[in-house]
């Protein structure tokens, strides 16, 4: 399962393989928001009535959205737990 862009390769890391890698990693990843978008398109402005394909979004985009949304409130909940791990630290440890 795709995620979020990948973040930036580390100094040591930028070969042409790594570099290879994360560029389709992140294509992946942006296939995925665009799945989500459209499906989102879709729901919000159907472009013709009688077209049921272009009315209701497919599995594949409705399953992107969700995925795209998890990660996200993944990524946002470990951030404010390591938030408030680190401010929690030093009133454990006093100096």
């Amino acid at each position: 399962m795709p995620t979020l862009l990948t973040p930036p390769l580390p100094p040591q890391a930028t070969d042409a393989d790594s570099i290879a890698l994360q560029a389709c990693d992140d294509i992946d990843s942006l296939r995925e928001v665009w799945r989500a978008y459209v499906c989102l398109e879709k729901l919000l402005v159907p472009l013709e009535l009688a077209d049921t394909e272009q009315v209701y979004p497919t599995r594949t985009e409705l399953s992107s959205l969700v995925r795209l949304i998890n990660d996200e409130m993944h990524r946002r909940i470990e951030l404010i737990d390591t938030t408030l791990h680190a401010a929690r630290a030093p009133s454990r440890h006093p100096a």
